[in-house]
């Protein structure tokens, strides 16, 4: 019973955060005159980042879950959870006022519409026969981790090549909130780790069982949303201060 209810309640909370915190930052977002780019761009990936774990949820409520019936599913929200890290590095890129060129945004979409003809190749056209590896390897080593180092290596250039000049306080916000996602986005690399570990100790055919299995999987993810949200607060914050934007009382 105990491992049944945190089979259903991690998963469950991972995704009712994400919809809360998106609702949340869509709320600023809205009380806001100049309504910043950054939080539409937040509450949209915090929306779509978890709903990949639905099937898991129904069957941890007892539902008969056929993993092949979910194949057009998992043909759309594992592309649309690389959607959101994609939102959520632009969000991060508008905070830290970091220009970014056109190429780098047309290799974005390429990057993303990789990962959807992929998915959706194995998914749709391939009907969910999954008989090598290569779907949650590539999925996680060609799209998901690397997009969480390009977060990281974001941070760490943007603080060697500007934010020592930001006032104290500005300063500390800037802190506090980058020191928010990229512990996230560390944790967020140790789930992808943790995954193909996990699915090459089952049959490929068993991807989703060897991920979900796992309640480590889910008590990180929990977590992560927690230092996601930290991060993303304190970085907006800096970004009304940066701009003398008054914000709403939160």
């Amino acid at each position: 019973l105990y491992n049944m209810n945190l089979s259903f309640l991690l998963p469950a909370m991972a995704l009712a955060l994400g919809i809360a915190t998106s609702i949340y930052f869509l709320r600023d977002w809205f009380m806001h005159k100049s309504r910043p780019r950054l939080l539409l761009l937040w509450a949209g990936g915090l929306f779509l980042m978890y709903w990949f774990q639905v099937p898991g949820i129904l069957a941890a409520l007892g539902k008969s879950v056929t993993i092949s019936r979910f194949n057009l599913f998992f043909a759309l929200t594992l592309p649309i959870t690389f959607l959101a890290l994609i939102l959520f590095y632009l969000g991060i890129v508008d905070a830290l006022d970091i220009k970014i060129k056109r190429t780098a945004k047309i290799a974005l979409f390429v990057w993303f519409a990789s990962a959807a003809l992929f998915f959706g190749y194995t998914f749709v056209l391939h009907k969910g026969v999954i008989e090598t590896y290569s779907m949650p390897l590539i999925g996680n080593l060609v799209f998901y981790m690397p997009l969480r180092l390009l977060i990281i290596a974001t941070f760490i250039w943007w603080f060697y090549a500007t934010a020592l000049p930001l006032e104290p306080k500005t300063k500390i916000f800037a802190v506090l909130g980058s020191l928010g996602v990229v512990v996230e986005s560390l944790l967020g690399i140790l789930r992808n780790i943790m995954v193909i570990k996990m699915v090459l100790s089952y049959p490929p055919s068993f991807w989703y069982l060897a991920m979900t299995s796992n309640k480590t999987f889910f008590v990180l993810q929990t977590t992560s949303i927690f230092f996601l949200v930290f991060g993303f607060y304190f970085l907006h914050r800096m970004y009304y201060r940066t701009r003398a934007i008054q914000g709403p009382v939160i």
